[in-house]
């Protein structure tokens, strides 16, 4: 695939993760629950895995690997990431989608923060003065005057990076990097569907009583925003450097919040529009200013954009 096909399917694919919480919206709208969609969006997503397994007849290659390596991408990746979901789908419904997508972006401050103090990662001054913009982009977001921010929902988003940062250190151990992303992925959204399931009886509103219009939402979650988007990106970001890749998906909250306000009657005060257009922005410059003096390393959208 030629280079200049692989940017459009990076590009494709980060449309589908930002279409993530606009159809998160849509299931909210048609009286959905965050733990009914969040168990269905990781069954729905389990389910076509195996199902593509299963019809390849490549169902050895999920059990090729040793116990302790599956342990660990059920342990120490899908529950993190089953975790991230969650939080940040009862986020969705606290505070504007574009709010917390915006401070969800805080994720790789964390993770340089984490990386550096304990070796595991070189510092770059580039890369500091990027995750600076970042953390004031954030700090723009968190316009109290806005009556739609509550302290409920601030704490739910900034919780999501902070977990999806395990989930994000997680991958790059030894015995995980050589698993090929569709056996995580299925691994994961397994993982997923049993921790939703058993937690499913102890959250409230779980009756699935309703609207048929929630579907809509439901089916773009699983097709475009987890199986769809994730396949089409890793056919893309094999072709690019892997720094242009993350560059891309940066955009992923401005395509929430574009989509939000021209077909969800969505809105934002001009200082969160200006912390919002920060966070990718420090993002990008931390990548452009870094990647001659690095090697290159997984682009930042893994499994399900960030989520």
């Amino acid at each position: 695939m030629k280079r200049s096909a692989s940017i459009p399917l990076i590009f494709l694919a980060t449309v589908g993760y930002g279409l993530m919480p606009i159809f998160t919206l849509v299931a909210y709208a048609a009286k959905t629950s965050p733990s009914e969609l969040v168990l269905m969006r990781f069954l729905g997503a389990a389910v076509l895995m195996w199902i593509y397994y299963i019809a390849t007849g490549r169902t050895s290659k999920l059990t090729a690997y040793p116990k302790a390596v599956v342990l660990r991408v059920v342990f120490m990746i899908g529950i993190p990431f089953t975790l991230t979901i969650l939080v940040k789908f009862l986020a969705f419904t606290t505070m504007p989608v574009g709010i917390v997508q915006a401070i969800f972006y805080g994720y790789p401050l964390i993770v340089m923060l984490i990386g550096v103090s304990s070796g595991r990662e070189s510092f770059y001054l580039s890369r500091l003065l990027g995750y600076m913009v970042i953390l004031v982009g954030i700090l723009l977001t968190m316009d109290f005057s806005d009556a739609r921010l509550t302290v409920v929902g601030v704490l739910l988003s900034v919780a999501s990076p902070i977990i999806y940062s395990w989930y994000i250190l997680s991958l790059r151990h030894k015995k995980v990097i050589p698993v090929p992303s569709p056996i995580i992925t299925t691994y994961v959204m397994t993982t997923g569907s049993v921790l939703m399931a058993l937690a499913f009886p102890f959250f409230p509103n779980n009756g699935f009583s309703f609207e048929s219009q929630a579907w809509w939402g439901i089916a773009g979650l699983v097709l475009i925003s987890s199986v769809g988007a994730f396949i089409v990106f890793n056919y893309g970001a094999k072709h690019v450097d892997s720094s242009l890749a993350a560059t891309i998906c940066c955009f992923e909250p401005i395509i929430t919040i574009l989509i939000e306000i021209l077909f969800l009657g969505g809105y934002y005060t001009p200082r969160q529009m200006a912390g919002i257009v920060l966070i990718p922005s420090g993002i990008i410059f931390s990548l452009l200013f870094s990647r001659k003096s690095k090697p290159k390393s997984p682009a930042c959208c893994t499994i399900g954009g960030d989520s």
